[in-house]
């Protein structure tokens, strides 16, 4: 395989799902919880039957920080669930910021009608918000020996181009504030190279077009890294682990996000491994039931051989 960094795959907590992964040779998964409960017992059940061990876990959808609908106590049932799963060291649970309603930012603007700067404020609003949410669950985690992760966000929601349904990042797209994060917690990065070349992509578009159709500020058009290699170079110091794929849209339909690599960008994937860190844990993402997953291997075996 390309990469000599520990390597797992992504996968919701579905026993077929995992169990293809376990026989194609993957042992390690980063799970993707999902709203519906599962006790220790009946994730530890689904690990043992499909001969897979977690290296992370994703919190559910509907876990996002940044806005009023955070639960602590939610994130108090999941870490205390998984803590005890973990069977080697470091224990790692991935957080992301939520998506909020263009609404929502319209409502906040209208509101300082004269401030130029209401954009940003929004945002700076947002971020630190984060930054307390996660204070608050590094308290629970510590004691159980879980180390946080946050995810870099991609521009919107999946379904961001249907009609009432245009929810979007308005943080965490870029190094700014990640870093930001990782200065005010104990909180390493999970770099998700997807999310990563979209809003390094759109943001790049922005420079040139000045548009608001992201609803980006000025400083965050100005400052955002021109490709996913260069948003891993200005984060690398403070990446515990990488989830990799490649997207040619921020998530309209499963076949344009969290794709394997085609063949016109085996270079960046090539370039990246020479640059990433051996140490540093890779999660292929490769779509949501994972049927990609046999292209993506396949693709990573053959370019070893270059």
């Amino acid at each position: 395989m390309l990469f000599s960094n520990p390597v797992a795959v992504t996968s919701a907590p579905d026993l077929h799902q995992m169990h293809t992964i376990g026989k194609m040779g993957i042992r390690r998964v980063e799970l993707q919880l999902s709203p519906a409960r599962y006790t220790t017992e009946e994730l530890a059940d689904l690990f043992r039957t499909s001969g897979t061990e977690p290296m992370a876990f994703r919190v559910s959808p509907d876990m996002g920080l940044g806005t009023p609908s955070f639960e602590l106590e939610n994130w108090r049932y999941w870490l205390e669930t998984v803590a005890p799963l973990f069977l080697e060291q470091p224990k790692w649970v991935i957080g992301f910021g939520a998506t909020v309603t263009l609404g929502e930012i319209f409502e906040f603007l209208d509101e300082r009608p004269h401030d130029f700067n209401a954009l940003h404020d929004f945002k700076t609003q947002y971020v630190e918000t984060v930054i307390k949410q996660l204070r608050q669950i590094e308290e629970i985690a510590k004691p159980l020996g879980i180390h946080l992760l946050i995810e870099n966000a991609p521009m919107g929601g999946p379904l961001y181009f249907e009609p009432g349904q245009a929810r979007i990042h308005p943080a965490l797209r870029t190094p700014r504030h990640l870093l930001q994060i990782t200065q005010a917690t104990d909180v390493k990065l999970c770099l998700d190279t997807a999310h990563a070349r979209i809003a390094s992509n759109v943001l790049s578009y922005m420079h040139r077009s000045r548009s608001l159709f992201a609803g980006a500020t000025e400083k965050e058009i100005m400052n955002a890294p021109r490709s996913w290699r260069e948003f891993y170079r200005q984060t690398q110091e403070h990446i515990a682990m990488v989830r990799l794929s490649y997207a040619v849209s921020w998530g309209d339909t499963p076949h344009t996000a969290h794709i394997p690599f085609p063949e016109e960008a085996h270079p960046e994937l090539l370039d990246f491994a020479e640059e990433v860190d051996t140490a540093t844990p890779i999660s292929l993402t490769a779509g949501e039931t994972s049927e990609q997953l046999p292209v993506f291997l396949d693709t990573l075996r053959q370019l070893k051989k270059r």
